[in-house]
């Protein structure tokens, strides 16, 4: 069993990422409609891998055919995995493909069969330019850097990279979908820039035109609560359903109150997490938990609060609030004392090894009407209470 984080830390050997490969065309992602009767392949031409923003933004666009059902659109629309098709297919008809008159914002090049021949048409693809959001005056005081300034070690989740500026390795969180989600969790950040609770804004990240394109925060190489558990567990061969645990109970009471003191600080500016997991807590190399992700793009069911659930499953957006966090809170503790990270509708404890005042806390927090579960403040004050 590990009493404290440095000694589960010194069993650990970070790895180093391997170096991404250079090629003259990058693959950034495939849009189809829900019909699958057009596609819109993004690349990158001579990018380099590890620059943001480098080389020429090219879309392949294509539709379903109905004059011509044979033609190779249809074909590509049709198959598993149409991108590298469309591309070498574009190759053939262009073999000095360098040569075509790229915009230098985003060329489209539109391919058709007429009378059973390939042909194309290039334009420029307005459709893909972004256009980001200013910095507010707000937020004017936090420190920015140049987006062409960070170069890209690897991808950490779907929105954030793990890269390097001034020699020193960040965690990257790019520009949301709903831009404004974005600088609300810079506003979250700013407002906590002090508690030892919350993820640390480093700066926010900027293009040419400086107009935000995500923010830097510090790169937590340990890892979340989900990797910690999983690593620690795999570490001392007790794999997932044991009742065996692998940290010490003090160690995990001072992450359960360090977690709720984060949620605490969150609502006293009626801010709300909406999305509390053990992957959204990050254990620091001093053992030190801190919250992370403010600006939920969807919601992790077995984490949620039902008044949440109801709302999602009716197709109306839910709606954040304090209980809801004190839900999942409760559900989050009970991940934290019993070391799980998966399916947690409903807790199950391991062979008794967890207080039964700290499973109490648990089930009040997990009241199924909203207007019965606790205050954060209150639940952190039973944390400290009773584990004193």
């Amino acid at each position: 069993m590990f009493k404290d984080f440095t000694s589960f830390l010194d069993t650990q050997r970070a790895g180093s990422p391997q170096p991404l490969s250079p090629g003259r065309y990058s693959y950034c992602g495939t849009e189809s409609s829900a019909e699958r009767d057009e596609a819109l392949v993004h690349v990158r031409f001579e990018a380099d891998p590890c620059l943001y923003d480098s080389g020429k933004m090219i879309v392949i666009a294509y539709s379903r055919n109905n004059d011509e059902p044979h033609c190779k659109e249809n074909e590509w629309l049709d198959s598993e995995d149409p991108d590298d098709v469309a591309l070498d297919e574009l190759l053939k008809i262009y073999p000095d493909f360098h040569t075509l008159p790229f915009y230098d914002t985003a060329t489209r090049i539109t391919i058709k069969t007429i009378d059973g021949k390939l042909t194309t048409a290039i334009t420029e693809d307005l459709d893909a330019i972004i256009s980001y959001l200013p910095i507010p005056p707000s937020l004017s005081h936090i420190p920015t850097v140049p987006i062409t300034d960070l170069k890209l070690i690897t991808m950490i989740d779907m929105d954030v990279d793990r890269v390097k500026w001034r020699g020193s390795t960040y965690a990257f969180k790019r520009t949301a979908e709903i831009h404004e989600g974005t600088l609300r969790e810079l506003a979250i950040l700013d407002q906590l820039a002090n508690s030892p609770n919350i993820i640390n804004l480093v700066a926010i990240v900027v293009n040419h035109d400086n107009q935000i394109r995500g923010f830097l925060t510090p790169f937590v190489g340990s890892g979340n609560l989900q990797s910690v558990f999983m690593a620690a567990r795999q570490n001392l061969g007790l794999g997932d359903e044991g009742d065996a645990v692998a940290f010490d109970w003090p160690l995990k009471l001072s992450w359960a109150r360090q977690i709720t003191q984060g949620v605490v600080e969150l609502h006293a500016i009626s801010a709300y997490n909406g999305d509390l997991k053990p992957q959204n807590v990050l254990i620091n190399s001093t053992g030190r938990a801190l919250l992370i992700d403010f600006l939920p793009t969807g919601i992790t069911h077995v984490f949620a609060a039902p008044e949440v659930l109801e709302a999602f499953n009716r197709g109306v957006p839910p709606k954040l609030s304090a209980p809801a966090d004190v839900y999942s809170l409760g559900l989050l503790l009970s991940a934290v004392a019993e070391e799980k990270w998966g399916e947690m509708r409903t807790p199950t404890w391991r062979g008794g090894k967890t207080p039964e005042w700290y499973r109490d806390i648990v089930n009040r927090c997990l009241a199924l009407a909203a207007e019965d579960r606790p205050s954060a403040t209150e639940v952190l004050s039973l944390l400290q209470r009773e584990g004193s």
